[in-house]
Parts: structure tokens; C-alpha cells; sequence
């Protein structure tokens, strides 16, 4: 794999077939899908980021409004959950809101099961059209698969202009093969709450 070419949906479809992320079939049916600007360049790194979604390794986290964000999590934890293959599977989601009488209050604490295991996060959003971003980010780190060498990492973002968290499965070698071909570059993990 070469890192001169321009990067595209095909040569996205390339680098994730040969890290190993997507299959053959994957790759084809995306482009399919994007055939109208499949060969078109993307310039701007989030872009890049950003289209990974549409191959099954990615989730976005939204910095814009959501509406009802207590709400969304659920949503938000289903999607990442999917992209494991069925190894982390999320249940039992709640929302306690802080003042469970103000539709607008996005303080609280986010409940529910992964594997099984009970987790919650707290979130400190004042308003519930908007994601704790922090908040979400611990949520979806922590359904990584703990019996594969997979894990979920937020791309790093340079700028002064804030885009989508984009939230991607990868193993460590995969993640420096996205870096070494598409230049994308990941924030640490953030860890326990």
C-alpha cells in the first residue's frame, strides 16, 4: 500500500481490506453504494475520518443538537455495540436525569449493561440537546471487546474548528496502518470514569 495516491472511498475501501478491518464484500458493497464520488478526493482529514463510518469500523459523536440526548445514548451505544460483531451487546439503558421534572436538563447519570455488566456514566451537559462528549466517549471505550485486541479510540482533531467525535474499532496495528496511509491520528484513551 502505497500512501501517494489520493485518498478516495476506493482507496479507503483498499487500506481498511488490507489492515484487515473490512472484508472484500464490505468494501464492494460501500462503493457500490458511493459510486457517484467513490473515486473523487478527499481533502480534508475529518472527511477521511468521517467516511469510515460508512464501512462499518466507526461511530460519530455529535456536536451538534441532538435533541433529547438522554435519549440518544441509547442510540449511540447500539451503533458502536453492532460494529463489534456481536461480541459487546448493550442492554437495560436508562437516563437519571438530575431533575427528572425539567425536560431541558441534561445532568444525570447514564445506566446500562454491557455484556452484563452494569456501567454508568455521569453526564454534565446542561442542556439535553447536546452530548456530554467526554461522557460518550468513556461509554463507547468501554465496550470494547475484552477478548479481542480491538478497541474503540476517538481521532484526534487539529484545528481550532470542532467537528463530530468519530469513534473507530481498531486494533494497534491498525491504527498505525490508518496513520502510516490515510494520516489519521487518535486521541489516548480516556479511561475510566
Amino acid at each position: 500500500m502505497s500512501n501517494t495516491q489520493p485518498i478516495t472511498y476506493v482507496r479507503i475501501a483498499e487500506v481498511l481490506t488490507d489492515l484487515g478491518m473490512i472484508t472484500k464484500e464490505k468494501a464492494r458493497s460501500v462503493l457500490d453504494e458511493a459510486a457517484a464520488y467513490a473515486t473523487e478526493p478527499i481533502k480534508q482529514r475529518y472527511e477521511i475520518a468521517s467516511a469510515l463510518e460508512f464501512f462499518d469500523v466507526a461511530v460519530s459523536l455529535h456536536t451538534e443538537d441532538v435533541d433529547f440526548a438522554d435519549e440518544h445514548y441509547e442510540w449511540l451505544l447500539t451503533e458502536a455495540a453492532a460494529l463489534t460483531g456481536g461480541k459487546v451487546t448493550v442492554s437495560n439503558y436508562r437516563f437519571e436525569k438530575a431533575n427528572p421534572d425539567d425536560e431541558d436538563c441534561g445532568l444525570g447519570t447514564m445506566h446500562f449493561e454491557c455484556n452484563g455488566k452494569p456501567l454508568s456514566f455521569g453526564i454534565e451537559q446542561e442542556s439535553n440537546d447536546y452530548l456530554d462528549m467526554g461522557a460518550a466517549q468513556q461509554a463507547i471505550e468501554a465496550l470494547s471487546p475484552h477478548d479481542d485486541p480491538r478497541d474503540f479510540r476517538c481521532v484526534e482533531q487539529k484545528g481550532s474548528e470542532l467537528d463530530d467525535d468519530i469513534m473507530v474499532l481498531a486494533t494497534t496495528e491498525q491504527r498505525a496502518g490508518l496513520l502510516r496511509h490515510l494520516g489519521i491520528t487518535f486521541e489516548p484513551p480516556l479511561g475510566p470514569c
